[in-house]
């Protein structure tokens, strides 16, 4: 083996199966080394100061011409070494192209392919960006490598199934310059027509592609070189996300690119991006959904997007994925997509944060229940009634016992609940104790106001079938029982005397039934001057009683 000028040992990949080298010259093959290199054959096209890393369509060549060296029979039983010459640039690309061929053909982890190269000397030089500033950003061969791995995890990349031709074919100028980046992103340079509804033949293709490769929605952020109805017309949305050139988007911006392009994955399409050159603002927001979607790092997402589309994220667009790296990261786990649809973006939805959406939401629902409550009370019958009538009402629980009963609560010969209006202004109020047993405050409640009595013979007030404002009584277990409904009213002369009336929704003649005692004897009456007085009146109720833990 020759002598380098620069001195750099081999590198084993495979003990006596595959080396990394760097000669200044083209080393002979011996009995036991095959040397083979593609620096000249396979070069970087760079747009400036750039030199790598190689894209997957020189990676994929590069495997292939491995494994033609490893199966020629003459070749059995030697070492190949794969060489660069000691410019540190090509050493770069060329221990970037074995590493990655090592993690996507055969399948090593990132640690394995790394710990060859990692206490190399000279060390290895980072990858710079495509712009003309100068560069304060470097991703590394670790990065490349740990992107591939991640990628090839998440089913992103496939050597074996990789379309080489058509890879080449429309990352050319006069043929669309556009790369796919993932099964749902696509990257292309801004198609461009000098005449109205002139299309040439780099748009022609794009056209043509995009039609045939369900591409739903195509998303511009440069200024127009085109006219997007040649999109709209036909059925691909378009929607302008335009910001300057060499900028980086707001996180506003992000959100809605992110929601909806999600919408549109959702739907089983494609999205195409595009800036002036389909690199930096296009590399920034693909990015951007790439860390979301997959946990890229800002580093490991600028690696493989570069290998897809070599130049992609320039200058101070690599600092701000870097620092936004975690706000893309967490979004998805702290937002969700919106429900109402964005103008901004044609009607798709933008991410939202989730405890806004939360707190919308909750807001809506209680706006909606009001809604319903007050349909609910525009259309109920006491609307039909005079607004100076007012019945008192009271929710109840109703019991498991009494929801199948629930319609024979009131007999049916009953003529229907009474009311009847007051003629007087002077006002009485009687207090009724519920005899109930029940614990669950289902409570049988007869409330009477505004009781207005008449002074008959001998002084005595008597009440006349017109003096009630209000009488609302229900029996829960009068149908049952046939059990009489006893009414009392406490009036007030010179002495105070009282007057019961019952009402019976017995047949005539029917025998009365005992009651059982009430839990209270007492009744507190009010009389018309103020004065609280005891009596001891008993009022009976048709409540539930509870007898060993069970309703009857």
């Amino acid at each position: 083996m020759g002598k380098n000028i620069v001195d750099v040992p081999l590198i084993e990949f495979l003990k006596n199966r595959i080396y990394l080298g760097a000669f200044d010259y083209s080393p002979p093959n011996t009995k036991d080394l095959v040397y083979f290199t593609i620096e000249d054959s396979l070069p970087y096209n760079s747009f400036h100061l750039d030199f790598g890393p190689l894209n997957i369509a020189i990676l994929y060549r590069f495997a292939v011409i491995l494994h033609n060296i490893l199966n020629e029979e003459n070749n059995q039983g030697k070492a190949v070494v794969f060489y660069s010459s000691s410019c540190p640039k090509q050493r770069a690309n060329a221990a970037c192209l074995l590493c990655c061929y090592m993690v996507l053909i055969q399948s090593w982890s990132p640690h394995q392919v790394l710990q060859p190269i990692a206490q190399c000397d000279p060390p290895f030089q980072g990858f710079r960006d495509a712009g003309y500033s100068h560069a304060d950003y470097e991703i590394t061969i670790q990065d490349i490598v740990y992107a591939m791995w991640r990628a090839k995890e998440r089913g992103m990349i496939d050597l074996t199934s990789f379309n080489l031709e058509e890879y080449e074919q429309y990352e050319r100028v006069d043929q669309g310059d556009f790369n796919v980046i993932s099964k749902d992103f696509i990257a292309f340079a801004s198609p461009q027509q000098t005449k109205r509804n002139v299309i040439n033949e780099p748009f022609r293709k794009v056209l043509s592609y995009f039609m045939e490769n369900n591409v739903q929605l195509v998303v511009r952020l440069n200024s127009h070189l085109y006219d997007s109805q040649e999109f709209t017309k036909r059925n691909i949305r378009h929607i302008d996300m335009i910001f300057d050139d060499g900028t980086c988007p707001t996180l506003d911006y992000v959100q809605k690119f992110v929601g909806a392009a999600e919408t549109i994955i959702n739907q089983g399409g494609k999205i195409a991006v595009h800036c002036k050159a389909g690199l930096g603002r296009t590399g920034c927001l693909i990015g951007a959904h790439l860390i979301y979607t997959h946990g890229f790092t800002a580093n490991e997402c600028i690696a493989y997007m570069r290998m897809l589309r070599p130049g992609m994220v320039v200058g101070p667009q690599q600092h701000w994925l870097y620092l936004h790296q975690n706000d893309f990261r967490d979004w998805r786990h702290t937002m969700v997509l919106d429900n109402r649809p964005c103008d901004f973006i044609d009607g798709l939805y933008p991410l939202i944060s989730y405890e806004e959406f939360k707190t919308r939401m909750k807001i809506e629902k209680k706006k909606l229940r009001e809604q319903e409550a007050n349909a609910l009370t525009v259309n109920s019958s006491f609307s039909q009634m005079d607004s100076s009538f007012q019945t008192p009402i009271r929710r109840r629980k109703i019991s498991g016992a009494l929801t199948s009963k629930i319609q024979l609560a009131v007999p049916n010969d009953s003529p229907g609940q009474p009311r009847k209006y007051m003629e007087a202004a002077e006002e009485h109020e009687t207090e009724l104790i519920n005899n109930s047993d029940d614990d669950d405050d289902d409570e049988n409640v007869v409330m009477m106001q505004d009781i207005q009595s008449t002074p008959g013979k001998d002084g005595v007030t008597t009440s006349t079938p017109n003096q009630w404002k209000i009488l609302r009584s229900i029996s829960t277990n009068a149908r049952r029982t046939n059990q009489p409904l006893s009414v009392t009213k406490t009036t007030t002369t010179t002495t105070t005397r009282t007057v019961s009336h019952t009402l019976s929704s017995s047949p005539a003649g029917s025998p009365s039934i005992r009651m059982p005692k009430a839990r209270s004897s007492k009744n507190r009456v009010i009389s018309a001057n103020g004065i609280q007085s005891q009596t001891q009146v008993r009022v009976h109720s048709g409540g539930i009683r509870k007898v060993s833990g069970k309703k009857y």
